[in-house]
Formats: C-alpha cells, sequence, structure tokens
C-alpha cells in the first residue's frame, strides 16, 4: 500500500494544473492575514486585540484551502480516465479497490498536510502583523487550538471528497463544474427549492462552516461535532460510490 500511496503523490507533483490551486491557496492564506490586520481598526472595523487570533487562523484556512485540495484531487482522480494512464495504473495493481483506498489516503494526507502548512503560515503572519500593531500574542485564546486541528481535518475531507468525485464522474470538467456550480449555485437555492431554510446546515458547504466556526448562537446551524460526522457521511458516500464504480466498470471505456 505504501508504493501506491507513493505513486499517487508522485502524480501529485508532477501534475501542474494540481498542485497550482494548492500553492495559490497557500499564498491567498498568508495576504488574508495582511489584509485583516491592515483593515482593523478604520471606517468602524473592530480594532485588533489578541482575542483575533482565532479569527485570522480560521479565516485564511477556511474555504480556500478546502476548495484548493477538492479540485486538485478532481483533476488527479478524473484527469487518469481523460489522459488514459488509468490503464496502466490498474495493470499495474489489478486489485482495483486498493489503488482506489491509496487514493483516499494519498488525498486525505494532502489535505492535512496544506491544512497545517496553511495554519503555520497564517500563525507566522499573524505573529508578525500583531507584533508590528503592538498587540500581545496569546495563543492559549479559545479557539486557536480548535482552529489548527479544524483546517487540516476539513482540507483532508475535502481530498476525499475531490477523489470521490473524480472516480464517480470520470470526466475532469464535468466533476469540476459540478463542484463549482454546487458552491456558488446548487447549495444556496435548495433551501429556496424545498422550502425548507432548515435543510442548509445539512448541507456539506454549511457543515464545514459549523466545524470551522462552531454553532451559531441562534442555533441556525449544526454543532461542529454533528457538523463533522455529516461532512465524514458525505465523504464517505462519495468515495464508496466511486469505488464501487472503479470496481465494476471498464476502466479503458472513459468518458473524457
Amino acid at each position: 500500500m505504501r508504493s501506491l500511496v507513493s505513486a499517487e503523490l508522485l502524480k501529485l507533483r508532477s501534475t501542474r494544473s494540481a498542485w497550482i490551486p494548492l500553492a495559490a491557496a497557500l499564498a491567498i492564506a498568508v495576504i488574508a492575514v495582511v489584509a485583516s490586520t491592515t483593515a482593523a481598526g478604520p471606517d468602524g472595523n473592530p480594532h485588533l486585540s489578541p482575542a483575533a487570533l482565532p479569527g485570522l487562523l480560521r479565516a485564511s484556512g477556511g474555504q480556500i484551502v478546502d476548495g484548493a485540495v477538492l479540485l486538485c484531487w478532481i483533476v488527479l482522480s478524473a484527469g487518469e480516465f481523460r489522459h488514459r494512464t488509468s490503464v496502466t495504473t490498474f495493470l499495474g495493481e489489478p486489485n482495483r479497490l486498493r489503488v482506489v483506498s491509496a487514493k483516499l489516503i494519498a488525498a486525505a494526507l494532502t489535505g492535512a498536510a496544506v491544512g497545517l502548512l496553511a495554519e503555520a503560515l497564517s500563525a507566522a503572519t499573524s505573529a508578525a502583523a500583531l507584533s508590528a500593531h503592538h498587540v500581545p500574542l496569546d495563543w492559549s485564546q479559545p479557539g486557536v487550538l480548535g482552529a489548527v486541528v479544524a483546517v487540516p481535518l476539513l482540507a483532508a475531507l475535502f481530498g476525499v471528497l475531490g477523489v470521490g468525485l473524480g472516480l464517480l464522474l470520470r470526466n475532469t470538467a464535468a466533476a469540476l463544474g459540478l463542484a463549482l456550480m454546487w458552491a456558488f449555485v446548487i447549495e444556496g437555492i435548495i433551501p429556496a427549492l424545498t422550502h425548507q431554510p432548515g435543510t442548509t446546515r445539512w448541507l456539506p458547504e454549511a457543515a464545514a462552516n459549523a466545524v470551522l466556526h462552531g454553532a451559531s448562537p441562534a442555533a441556525t446551524t449544526l454543532s461542529a461535532g454533528v457538523a463533522l460526522a455529516v461532512l465524514t457521511g458525505y465523504a464517505a458516500v462519495l468515495a464508496g460510490a466511486g469505488a464501487a464504480l472503479t470496481a465494476r466498470k471498464e476502466i479503458g471505456t472513459a468518458t473524457g
């Protein structure tokens, strides 16, 4: 299994269209901290204080990092069928479920590593920015540890979601289009279509936000624990569906 996981990570390193979103997300993590600390104070914005640290860590490593990891592994998993390299992959390891497992492990490791790196960059940038504003650093602030744990955990789950979606659709453009449509359109209109506003909190993006930020005072979102279970369920279902299709469908019949 270790050799299969290493092979998947090698594909990541050698596929520019996969790792560029990750590099961009890490750059944005730093820019987000700089922008937030620069905008603090003027025009009615809250002044910087030690309590701002958890928010800086969450904001810099949230949806951008998750989305980058998701897109990265959609490109890698679906792209194999487009470029027909999946045939070589599965000839090298006839047990298709072992290959799928390796992809899922590699995706989770990538997400966790990128999430941790994003938090490390955010922490270093936050420390420098707060010190420049003469704001004392307090790493024991409530929410700091939660952000450091939640960001890589969420990124790992979004990596698994990316692999599952890519294996299920086997078409890079279709998988990327569906992911973007879901994030920017579909999840927002589902409550209006169903006339059930409360369904929003059970959807993937809302669940991820609840894990990162916690339940709102008005209890319009799930608790972090329940939201994490919901998001894990989405990842498991999508990964399971992708694995089942890969195990049963002819590999050579890629859709593009």
